[in-house]
């Protein structure tokens, strides 16, 4: 039964309405405000009033009144239970202050009921109310003033007075209270939000820090992979300078203690610290550091297995290996260099911050590994490749001599002169001539000059001019002659070559032909004398023998051969 009454008394919620629950909240109050003054009315009219006819009356019209309201609003109903409310209080109070000659109050309890009806109907019904109450009241003040005089129905004036006064200040109160209740809600709210806008500012602020410093970090990662990659560009053989940029590159870019690059040795036994960027590293190369693999610190560790080690703090890491040039390390990171799958090397870098790595530093500087990798490599291939070339050139060179010794020996007439009578054959070598095919240098004396002849580097002969008309070369003479003396080279390469190739041939065919008039007889004797036959004849000669001996069966014997077959030709 008392949760029945308390549901009833309670005010009413609307689930997804605002506004009607808000209205709610404020009329229920004044309803059971209103009942305690209508409830000490009725006492009044019990004990006090000596008219408790007309008392009643009004008591039991009021009561009914919000009794209805009150079913209107828990219903839902809330506009229609506002309406009855302001009715059910107005009218009774406009009859009791004109019945009770007490009008003078009056005006507070329409004041009170005009600013209810405005918080609980609407501006409309507070502006109607207004104007109805004003004509009442003048038209009371009208009435006193020409002397009309009203049967006075409620003779006890002051209770009559104070039981208005008491509902006026229940409907002034109520409103009050909850128009200040809900003003401290409201400011109890804005001070919540504010709060939670100045949390949310300061969430903001430190998102966009950390998106700043992020930013801050994803630039330092490309300038650093554009300046190594300029870097790398940059150099063509110079291996050691190439690491020592990076290396200065990389602690600049990530603001880092101390970055190194070691490179594994021929036997792979050893990491030996190529380049350094911290003055602890240059201590280090001046001592010469190496480390053995898989044995010695993180390094050693990454160049064994191939794999980047972290050590977020180096004093709790077992393979850290504490170097006093470096006493400030707290954290390291050592990714490995990597060339066609195989480990050449270690990149270490190093802070004086514990866990100052994060997984995209990890991620960065593998990348970041993997390009000076490949410069690594390239740099030595084109060390190799120009090994290669050098070597090709210099066997190259020497047979080049000996095919132009062989053929000069063939042809020592390859020697030639050019005047107005025409091309002949030369023999006298100037002094200027010598001296250009000594050095390798054109030689100028006067209106003489001599160019030497190149093929493959390697000199092979000069082009001697002289000037008719006496005057010194001039420069645009001079490099005409020396592009002649270019395409004379080439040409005379390829007809070398060519005669080269001719007699490799003929050499072939021979062979051939002598083999074909071999391979015609099974008879010893006769392969004998074809094979001598073709021999003296196809190379001229005056003579031509062969010998066949008897092979001893025992290899350690002394004793002289049996005896052989000859044959000569």
């Amino acid at each position: 039964m008392w949760t029945k009454i308390r549901q009833f008394l309670a005010s009413p919620t609307f689930a997804g309405d605002e506004d009607r629950t808000r209205t709610a909240a404020l009329l229920n109050p004044l309803i059971l405000s209103v009942f305690g003054v209508v409830i000490l009315g009725a006492l009044a009219t019990v004990f006090v009033f000596a008219q408790k006819l007309g008392s009643g009356i009004v008591v039991g019209v009021m009561f009914l009144t919000l009794l209805v309201a009150k079913l209107f609003l828990q219903r839902g109903q809330v506009r229609q239970a506002g309406m009855v409310f302001i009715a059910g209080v107005w009218l009774p109070v406009s009859v009791v202050m004109l019945l009770a000659a007490g009008h003078h109050l009056i005006g507070a309890t329409y004041v009170a009921l005009t600013v209810t009806a405005g918080l609980i109907i609407g501006r409309r019904a507070a502006l109607n109310l207004a104007v109805i109450s004003s004509l009442v009241y003048l038209g009371i003040a009208i009435a006193d003033a020409v002397g009309i005089v009203l049967p006075v129905l409620f003779p006890d004036r002051l209770m009559s007075n104070w039981v208005v006064l008491s509902l006026a200040l229940a409907l002034t109160v109520v409103p009050l209270n909850l128009a200040l209740r809900s003003l401290n809600a409201a400011l109890e709210s804005a001070r919540r939000y504010a709060a939670e806008a100045e949390q949310q500012h300061r969430q903001v602020e430190t998102l966009a820090a950390a998106h700043a410093l992020d930013l801050n970090r994803r630039t330092s990662y490309l300038n650093a992979a554009t300046q190594i990659a300029a870097e790398i560009a940059a150099v063509e053989r110079d291996l050691q300078g190439l690491l020592q940029r990076v290396v200065a590159v990389i602690s600049r870019q990530f603001g880092f203690y101390h970055t190194a690059v070691f490179l594994l040795d021929d036997n792979r036994q050893w990491a030996v610290l190529q380049a350094a960027s911290s003055a602890g590293g240059q201590r280090m190369l001046q001592q010469g550091l190496r480390l053995r693999v898989g044995a010695e610190g993180i390094i050693g560790a990454v160049a064994a297995y191939g794999q980047y080690r972290l050590a977020r703090d180096v004093d709790a890491d077992a393979y850290f290996l504490r170097n006093p040039n470096l006493p400030e390390t707290r954290s390291e990171l050592a990714l490995p260099l990597r060339a066609r799958g195989e480990v050449i090397g270690v990149l270490d870098v190093q802070h004086t911050v514990l866990d100052a790595f994060t997984d995209e530093d990890v991620y960065v500087l593998q990348a970041l590994a993997d390009q000076i990798s490949v410069a690594i490599s390239s740099i030595r291939l084109l060390r190799r490749a120009e090994e290669s070339i050098a070597a090709e050139r210099r066997a190259y060179g020497r047979v080049a001599r000996e095919a132009w010794r062989e053929l000069l020996r063939a042809r020592p007439d390859l020697a030639f002169a050019s005047d107005e009578s025409g091309v002949v054959p030369f023999t006298d070598w100037e002094p200027q001539m010598k001296t250009a095919v000594q050095t390798g240098q054109a030689v100028g004396a006067g209106d003489d000059l001599a160019i030497p002849i190149r093929v493959r580097d390697q000199v092979i002969g000069v082009i001697d001019g002289r000037k008719s008309d006496g005057t010194p070369w001039k420069p645009h003479e001079i490099d005409l002659l020396q592009t002649l003396t270019e395409q004379l080279s080439t040409a005379l390469e390829g007809a070398q070559l060519y005669e080269d190739t001719q007699r490799r041939a003929a050499r072939e065919q021979l062979a051939r032909e002598i083999t074909a008039e071999m391979r015609r007889s099974l008879d010893v004797t006769t392969v004998l004398q074809t094979a001598l036959h073709q021999l003296r004849t196809s190379l001229g000669l005056t003579e031509a023998e062969v010998w066949i001996e008897e092979t001893p069966s025992e290899p350690a014997s002394v004793s002289p051969p049996a005896e052989g077959i000859q044959g000569g030709l």
